[in-house]
């Protein structure tokens, strides 16, 4: 049978436990960030009679006039990715519970897929339609939303292997930051006075790339949670002048590669190609089996298909992680029809 337990405190959230390579999006200091913003989130751990098969948190967003939706981000995490029918039953059940009681128009889930190349969809999920409904393309468009694809790098293997297999442009570039002099510092500790120069390269960034960020609180909150064991930054110097300050988020046996900012001068330094296999080395050090890039293009074609993200990552080398669809619970049809309608025409 299976059940649902709330889960009110850190100690109980064992998230790990059901998979090594747990998204850090599940993680609990995520939801903390979330929670320092404003936002609603709870936690549940699923039980299949007396034993725990896995975990999952849910952010409540607020929309306009006064509405809401709440999103599961790369959850739940299961032992067994396996989706029977009695259980789909009871996860769709345990939603129409949250999100009436949160007043929700819908809920949004992903299921995270635990290894590189899942089929679109996810191996045995088959059934999801019959219970939930399936995201368009088009309603994937926000900065609540995790992405659906993301690029991931082993790190088991050498330096050399890892250098080897990435594109000949990256290893010269590489090669070109580190002949100009460009000095990576890798940074495990006393984040939060490198906060001001993180945020203003990130608002250059968003800026040049023409693309959204949170709340500048939201990041500065995000700073003062990490410590040395779970994070550290890769600042790129040159001539005393900083150019790049990544961040990086150690979580289960994975690095991510959350945010960066970067300079508008001195483009030609290639600082952000030193600045990332100085981070995959680190991230080997400490330990880290995956360093993950973050989201990408999904399609295989020629790297002329690619927005050029999605090109500077693959060429790094690694592998496509794919997670599962989305799916809604839609508990306020018109209000998710107006939400939808914006999504797909603004």
């Amino acid at each position: 049978m299976i059940g649902f337990l709330e889960i009110k405190n850190d100690a109980e959230y064992n998230l790990l436990s059901t998979s090594e390579n747990a998204p850090f999006a599940q993680a609990w200091f995520f939801g903390k960030w979330q929670e320092i913003t404003g936002r609603r989130v709870r936690r549940f751990e699923i039980k299949e009679g007396e034993e725990t098969i896995g975990f999952f948190q849910v952010i409540k967003y607020e929309l306009p006039f006064s509405k809401n939706l709440l999103y599961i981000p790369h959850g739940p995490v299961l032992k067994n990715t396996d989706l029977n029918n009695e259980f789909l039953e009871e996860f769709r059940k345990k939603l129409v519970e949250i999100g009436k009681e949160e007043n929700a128009v819908f809920v949004r889930f992903d299921f995270f897929s635990p290894r590189p190349n899942l089929p679109a969809g996810g191996e045995g999920r088959s059934e999801l339609s019959k219970y939930f409904k399936k995201v368009p393309s088009y309603g994937y468009q926000s900065s609540y939303f995790q992405p659906k694809y993301e690029w991931i790098i082993n790190l088991t293997k050498s330096e050399d292997e890892l250098l080897s297999a990435m594109h000949p442009k990256t290893r010269y570039n590489i090669g070109l930051a580190e002949r100009r002099d460009v000095k990576i510092e890798i940074i495990g500790g006393n984040f939060e006075r490198h906060f001001n120069d993180f945020y203003r390269l990130l608002e250059q960034t968003a800026k040049r790339d023409s693309f959204g960020l949170h709340p500048k609180i939201y990041y500065r909150n995000i700073f003062e949670t990490l410590n040395s064991g779970n994070a550290f930054l890769a600042v790129a110097r040159y001539d005393n002048n900083i150019l790049l300050i990544n961040l990086v988020l150690l979580y289960g046996n994975t690095a991510y590669f959350v945010f960066g900012g970067s300079s508008d001068e001195h483009k030609n330094l290639m600082a952000p190609h030193l600045a990332h296999w100085e981070s995959i080395k680190e991230a080997k050090i400490r330990g880290m089996k995956f360093y993950n890039l973050g989201g990408v293009q999904a399609n295989t074609g020629g790297y002329e298909n690619y927005e050029g993200i999605s090109v500077f990552k693959k060429r790094f080398g690694g592998e496509l992680l794919e997670h599962s669809d989305s799916y809604d619970i839609v508990l306020k049809s018109v209000w998710y029809y107006l939400y939808n309608l914006r999504k797909r025409y603004w």
